[in-house]
């Protein structure tokens, strides 16, 4: 099973669209999250927020750009990355998050998502003698049974 790392939070900053050197696409902006301690009597107190830079490569950067805006709330699937650059000639090292799939986090009921219905003829039909496409998994016994 594959799996990635995620994170959650809200894109703190207006996202940027950029175009690298190379022609490929780089979505920018800031991920907070939220920090929160649980006190004696049951309630959270907001201790401050953390802040990592996220960005997206590629066509989903184009995709992220139109879909998303600053104050969304997101999940984020990707991996950390170190980045070094300069800035008033010292260098500074960045963590960044690199997102493969960003995701409205619909745990927060605010977001519809309005489509358009799918065509009917949407999926694509079989002859007759062709065997089933379907594979079927299966969990071992001991799995199934929480062993």
């Amino acid at each position: 099973m594959r799996s990635k790392t995620s994170v959650t939070g809200y894109l703190a900053r207006t996202p940027q669209l950029k175009r690298l050197q190379n022609g490929l696409l780089l979505f920018v902006t800031q991920l907070g999250q939220k920090q929160y301690q649980r006190q004696s009597d049951g309630t959270f107190t907001l201790t401050g927020t953390a802040y990592v830079g996220l960005t997206v490569l590629g066509t989903r950067a184009e995709t992220a750009f139109e879909l998303f805006t600053e104050g969304d709330d997101v999940v984020a699937l990707g991996e950390f990355h170190s980045r070094t650059f300069e800035r008033r000639e010292e260098s500074v090292e960045q963590i960044q998050f690199r997102a493969d799939k960003l995701l409205f986090d619909t745990s927060h009921p605010r977001y519809t998502v309005t489509r358009s219905p799918r065509p009917v003829d949407a999926a694509p039909s079989l002859p007759a003698s062709s065997p089933s496409a379907a594979v079927e998994f299966r969990a071992p016994a001991a799995m199934a049974l929480g062993r």
